[in-house]
């Protein structure tokens, strides 16, 4: 049908138009981790007495790291970028071969502490906590990882050591990161289980190529935690576009159709939300319950039409409730997460439509 090909030719251009999250914030979260992974291979090679491989990591983060973080420094706080900038200068001399390891560990720990300072001072404490956030560096630290290990390993052998120092590191913190989040037991074990693989690999001193792939299996793995909380959020849609028909039919005075919409989020969606709602606050999931099941009589022919918005705007709010709650505003927010919420609802147009039509009548 020429509606349903329409339907699929804006899906089409909505799959090409994908865009990463892109807030500086969020930019300069992932060059704070990128540094603590420095500040992880620096600590390891004072223990190893290696002075030179320490100094490359000791000026690692102002050599590679500190410019695309001042912009964001300067504009949340002038005096935060000069503390930055003179601490990650002065690493290199606070952890040469003239200085004790504990004056050496002293200088680090003032670095990962201004770390922090910024990390709260531009991001944010809300922002630096959500979990969807937090797999998002940690795939950052993965993918860079992976280039990394690129540089460093050919036929067997380490070619370059402090790329190679560095791709460690690196998923070392994406770990750090992955077990702060509560994830269920299986899930956190299933991913222990994954770094571990990578891990592995980079002992051996894999093919680059085997690497990657470990690597890339470990980063799905992490995306699946946010694609669950993006089907949970296409529920949420659905029901919202239940609600407007819902709506419309009150609008046209056509009860027993508004009664099939009011119905529709109960019958057909709460279900597969539930365990998520229970999972994230049972009495949020009671709540979004109660409110769906009275729906439909809170919207009847027994009540006026302002009766009826007033439950409809109750219903509204409770889906947002749930969004922030189970999805959370920054994967709510990011532009990957709209787009593939709008194709969701076209996909399924597309067969309510066909449901729904047939030779030029409506049937359903």
């Amino acid at each position: 049908m020429k509606s349903a090909l329409i339907v699929v030719g804006v899906l089409a251009v909505l799959a090409t138009h994908g865009q990463a999250w892109s807030q500086s914030s969020a930019d300069l979260a992932g060059s704070l981790e990128e540094a603590l992974g420095h500040f992880k291979a620096l600590e390891d090679n004072l223990d190893d007495n290696n002075a030179e491989l320490a100094l490359v990591h000791a000026t690692h983060p102002i050599a590679e790291l500190y410019d695309s973080m001042k912009p964001q420094l300067v504009a949340a706080d002038p005096a935060l970028d000069m503390r930055v900038q003179e601490i990650l200068n002065n690493l290199g001399d606070r952890t040469g071969p003239s200085v004790s390891r504990a004056q050496a560990q002293s200088a680090i720990d003032d670095a990962k502490e201004v770390v922090e300072i910024a990390r709260m001072t531009v991001v944010g404490e809300a922002l630096s906590n959500d979990p969807s956030f937090k797999i998002d560096l940690a795939k950052g630290l993965l993918e860079t990882s992976i280039a990394e290990y690129g540089e460093a390993v050919e036929n067997g052998a380490i070619t370059n050591m402090p790329e190679f120092q560095d791709g460690s590191a690196f998923v070392w913190r994406a770990e750090q990161i992955t077990n702060t989040l509560d994830l269920g037991t299986r899930t956190a074990a299933g991913l222990s289980g994954a770094y571990g693989d990578v891990n592995a690999a980079y002992d051996r001193r894999a093919d680059p190529a085997e690497v990657e792939s470990t690597t890339r299996d470990l980063m799905n793995m992490l995306d699946a935690t946010n694609e669950a909380k993006v089907g949970f959020a296409g529920s949420l849609e659905e029901a919202l576009g239940h609600f407007k028909a819902l709506e419309d039919n009150l609008d046209d005075g056509n009860a027993a159709l508004a009664l099939v919409h009011a119905t529709h989020p109960i019958d057909e969606l709460y279900e597969s939300m539930k365990p998520d709602l229970v999972a994230a606050d049972p009495a949020l999931d009671r709540r979004v319950q109660q409110i769906l099941q009275n729906l439909g009589d809170q919207t009847g022919s027994s009540v006026s039409r302002a009766q009826a918005q007033s439950a409809i705007d109750d219903a509204k709010e409770v889906v947002e409730i749930a969004r922030t709650t189970v999805v959370g505003d920054y994967l709510s927010q990011k532009t990957d997460t709209k787009l593939a919420l709008m194709r969701g609802l076209l996909e399924t147009s597309v067969a309510e439509y066909g449901e729904a039509v047939e030779n030029g009548a409506i049937t359903n």
